[in-house]
């Protein structure tokens, strides 16, 4: 599905989406590393003002999600309740990028992360980091950021990098 006359809507999502939210999710990350619907519940009840979904047509067809904290890397412990969230934390760490399949290649990923980094910018947020696979590094490298090499997480048996942006 193609349309780039459309305008994409990028705003806070809402803990009554839960459920179109999290297929996003489901749809995008292997069973092992997708978020629970219990993780994503917890993260919009938790820290909501870092959780945004992208709408087209009234549709939720992409999702970014993430908080604040003061350490600079995404740890297995992150993924916890109570894992590290610091609302005045320094850090901004992206526990995921979502666009449902049949939207993807639409620059979607890329609005919904320059709308996390306006918001992070404005929060006084200093440096963002999140977690990827080799495949996605160019990915992440054409928006700004730069690979810190491999990361300490090892969610569901992925070897993933640490790419990081200072703000």
């Amino acid at each position: 599905m193609s349309n780039n006359t459309v305008e994409i809507k990028i705003s806070q999502a809402d803990i009554s989406e839960i459920s179109e939210l999290h297929e996003i999710e489901r749809l995008s990350f292997s069973p092992e590393k997708a978020a629970t619907y219990e993780a994503f519940e917890y993260r919009l009840q938790r820290f909501p003002q870092w959780f945004f979904k992208a709408e087209l047509d009234g549709k939720i067809v992409g999702i970014i999600d993430g908080s604040s904290s003061d350490q600079p890397y995404i740890t297995d412990k992150l993924y916890e309740s109570g894992g590290g969230y610091d609302d005045n934390g320094k850090n901004l760490l992206i526990y995921g990028l979502a666009v449902h399949p049949e939207y993807r290649k639409q620059g979607i990923a890329h609005k919904l992360m320059e709308h996390f980094l306006n918001a992070a910018k404005a929060a006084g947020k200093e440096h963002v980091s999140l977690t990827c696979k080799e495949s996605l590094i160019g990915f992440y490298e054409s928006m700004g950021y730069s690979n810190h090499g491999l990361s300490e997480s090892v969610l569901g048996n992925v070897v993933s990098y640490d790419m990081e942006l200072y703000l």
